[in-house]
């Protein structure tokens, strides 16, 4: 592997880490201040993690394996802030409730 592919998918994998994050972010922080706009904001980062992740699998830098892994989570990470959201308020509206 060339210096350069290291370069990129170093790149590639940055994006996808902090678009994630900024995906998260904003998603919790729409819904938690009941802003629709937050939360479809939160949606452009979800497309630059989703490509982030393209830009490590697109290329033959990686073995399939790895190709795989990266596109599964990728796609699980998109509903992962629904989940969560959905996990965190079930949680304490039922600890409200006692």
């Amino acid at each position: 592997m060339t210096s350069e592919a290291v370069r990129d998918l170093m790149l590639y994998g940055m994006l996808m880490v902090s678009a994630a994050g900024f995906y998260a972010m904003f998603y919790a922080l729409g819904r938690m201040l009941e802003r629709p706009s937050i939360v479809t904001f939160s949606y452009l980062f979800a497309a630059l993690q989703a490509l982030g992740a393209l830009g490590m699998i697109l290329p033959n830098y990686l073995d399939p394996f790895w190709k795989y892994l990266i596109a599964f989570s990728s796609l699980v990470y998109l509903f992962v802030p629904q989940g969560m959201w959905w996990v965190v308020t079930t949680f304490h509206e039922k600890e409200h409730a006692l």
